[in-house]
């Protein structure tokens, strides 16, 4: 997602990364990795149990979720798997966020 932050920002997507961690939590994790977009975070699980990716059994805990929400706050687009390899590549979720500027 990093390298194609741009792309994304061009098709009038804002990228948000959520961390289930405290703020230093949080910083010890990304603070390596330089994104480029912005990570908040969730250490009381708010937005994980909105979006129903935490699991007790399964996939240590979180699962990975992607949304695309537009400017109203409407998701229209959502993927929730139990593995990273069910989400869609950038490419697909590049082209569904350029479709949503177009409508």
């Amino acid at each position: 997602m990093s390298d194609q932050y741009q792309e994304f920002r061009s098709a009038g997507a804002e990228v948000l990364a959520v961390a289930n961690a405290t703020f230093e939590q949080a910083g010890r994790r990304v603070r390596g990795l330089k994104l480029p977009f912005p990570c908040m975070v969730d250490p009381e699980h708010t937005v994980f149990d909105l979006y129903q990716v935490e699991s007790e059994i399964l996939s240590m805990g979180q699962r990975p979720g992607l949304y695309v929400i537009d400017r109203e706050g409407v998701v229209k687009y959502a993927q929730v798997g139990w593995q990273q390899w069910e989400i869609p590549g950038n490419a697909e979720v590049l082209e569904i966020c350029r479709k949503l500027t177009l409508a």
